[in-house]
């Protein structure tokens, strides 16, 4: 390419230094991976799975999201309620602005001790800037219920692929 070696070795330097600024800008402005760690999430994320999250994303109901918890570990939960949402919980169930939750997702995770709490009533809205979570395996997570509502700030990133395990590789739901 070039007869002097120091100019080739100049503009390789350069290509090198581009592509690590694209991969970093990338990283860090846009996509993350990250790897599931417990069982809040299942049937619908196993330990291990391995996610791509988007960063440049809007956050709507039932998108999944990893966040900071107040403790500095991140957890991946579900969204139930955005800004403004009016939740009401009793006997197990979920009424989201007045309409009782559909939650396809729920099948087979293991949720018999969520849907036993018929005594937990509760009613609120949620605060701006804020979201309501709750964990797919209702009867093990930590989620809105004990961390109370996830500030918009401490949001990471939504879910939106999954390239591990590969029988399950794609675009998450």
């Amino acid at each position: 390419m070039y007869e002097d070696p120091v100019k080739e070795m100049l503009v390789w330097m350069k290509v090198l230094l581009l592509t690590a600024f694209i991969i970093f800008g990338v990283r860090h402005f846009l996509f993350e991976p990250v790897i599931v760690e417990g069982e809040s999430m299942q049937p619908s994320y196993h330990e291990n799975d391995k996610l791509v999250l988007s960063k440049a994303t809007t956050i709507t109901n039932f998108d999944t999201i990893v966040f900071f918890a107040p403790d500095g570990s991140r957890f991946i939960k579900r969204v139930i309620g955005v800004p403004g949402d009016h939740i009401q919980m009793a006997s197990g169930e979920i009424i989201l602005n007045g309409q009782p939750l559909d939650e396809p997702y729920l099948d087979g995770g293991g949720n018999d001790d969520f849907t036993a709490q018929s005594q937990l009533v509760s009613e609120f809205s949620v605060p701006p800037d804020c979201y309501y979570v709750l964990g797919d395996n209702r009867g093990n997570s930590t989620d809105s219920r004990m961390l109370g509502f996830i500030r918009e700030q401490d949001v990471i990133g939504e879910v939106k692929f999954r390239f591990a395990p590969l029988r399950q590789f794609g675009f998450v739901e």
